[in-house]
């Protein structure tokens, strides 16, 4: 029982929440246009905060069940996949797709995590589904709801365009093209507000692209490792050649299929890379997590392309094999500080009166969420910095800062950011 609950993808459902998880929280909890509005003022566009909102009016506040809702579109996921699959080549191939899907690391950590990025990888294998079908009602719809999801699903649009345009003949490609970029005109609305967003986002805690990540983010992509433990950067680079490998088995026997998931990993990538490099960074594994979703149909095609029929099924199982012990070996690498342990305990000890102080803004949305008595949360910020929007503080709470601590009776229990606390009485 330890074993499950610790070294593989459970962990991940019943450990404390993070930062990002409690900020989801707390932009979801007011009315839904107070929700829009701090929505606008943040940098995700308002769907996930919106579903979100109504999943906590039925369920309320319970850390297992609010990461739910990010595990039914991981399931729907490995529905569609399998749908994609057996469309392109049939059932066996459907199999890989969806097995591999199901343990992918990536799609597995996002799938019990109180963030919007499952879904995000929902609407990427659905409009990748209906694009391929050309069921251009629902391929519409579904990469509506991908924009409204996270901004960064432009670049899945961007990407069926370049492949229209290049793969298509041209007596078809005007009204291929319309019809691909049609989705764009339900985003106009939020365009003005993303634009905005992405000027204010300038201050950032996004780390510069090196090479390091340039020769090993297919593989980083793939399995959602983001530099821990430190030293697994070489077997990211040697996933992202494998990879590499499958995608020219993939194109040498199936080109034409191969483009539709080569073009939507490559041109995003580079794109993002070369902006990063050259202007300011702005790659994020989980931003482009819809890229993961490409590689894991040109592996299983790369796969399926292999002719002899041993040698096919061996990789198969080997690669099944490399995703089971994967997760399994970075489960532990994931964890989260324990806030959730840290206010039991003060929850039992605070009185009515007492105040709750993260020492440090990172802290703080942690702090909120746990405390019995969110209004008696703060930030002790003696020297009066300003805090980074990027944080998420801004968004969701106003004055928050307090430069003194609480006088006595009360107590100031103060949290640090690995979770440990003090109790400190101001006379």
């Amino acid at each position: 029982m330890n074993f499950l609950l610790y070294h593989t993808p459970i962990f991940y459902l019943i450990q404390s929440l993070w930062r990002d998880e409690a900020f989801s929280y707390f932009m979801a909890k007011p009315d839904i246009i107070r929700v829009i509005i701090n929505t606008a003022n943040d940098f995700n566009p308002p769907l996930y905060y919106l579903l979100l909102h109504l999943w906590i009016m039925i369920f309320g506040k319970s850390d297992e069940f609010l990461r739910l809702l990010s595990f039914l579109p991981f399931i729907v996921t490995v529905y569609v996949a399998y749908l994609l699959g057996s469309k392109l080549f049939g059932k066996k191939f459907a199999l890989f797709v969806a097995l591999f899907t199901f343990l992918n690391p990536m799609l597995l950590y996002y799938a019990f995590e109180m963030r919007m990025y499952s879904f995000y990888a929902l609407f990427t294998f659905c409009s990748l589904y209906f694009f391929s079908t050309k069921n251009w009602k629902w391929y519409i719809i579904t990469s509506v709801l991908g924009l409204y999801t996270q901004p960064f699903f432009l670049l899945v649009i961007i990407s069926y365009f370049i492949y229209i345009l290049f793969t298509q003949a041209k007596k078809y490609r005007q009204k291929l093209i319309f019809l691909t970029v049609k989705p764009l005109l339900f985003y106009l609305p939020w365009l003005p507000i993303l634009a905005n967003q992405f000027i204010h986002s300038k201050n950032s805690w996004m780390f510069p692209v090196d090479f390091q990540l340039v020769k090993s983010v297919l593989g980083n992509l793939f399995v959602n490792y983001e530099g821990t433990p430190g030293n697994w950067w070489p077997y990211t680079t040697i996933i992202s050649i494998l990879i590499v490998l499958f995608i020219v088995v993939a194109a040498k026997k199936y080109r034409k299929k191969a483009y539709l998931f080569l073009i939507p990993i490559f041109v995003p990538l580079s794109s993002v890379l070369i902006y990063s490099i050259l202007r300011r960074p702005i790659y994020v594994n989980r931003y482009l997590i819809f890229i993961t979703v490409f590689e894991i149909m040109i592996v299983s095609l790369g796969i399926w392309s292999i002719k002899n029929r041993i040698l096919r099924w061996s990789t198969a199982a080997l690669w099944l094999v490399f995703l089971i012990f994967f997760n399994i070996a970075i489960a532990p690498y994931h964890k989260k500080t324990d806030f959730k342990t840290t206010f039991a305990e003060i929850n039992q000890l605070a009185k009515p009166e007492d105040y709750v102080f993260a020492k440090t803004p990172i802290g703080f949305l942690e702090s909120a969420y746990y405390y019995k008595d969110t209004k008696k949360v703060f930030i002790y910020n003696p020297q009066n910095i300003t805090i980074p929007n990027y944080i998420g503080i801004t968004a969701t709470f106003s004055n928050v800062s307090r430069t003194k601590l609480a006088n006595a009776p009360s107590r100031n229990f103060l949290i640090a950011d690995d979770g440990s606390y003090e109790i400190v009485i101001n006379k």
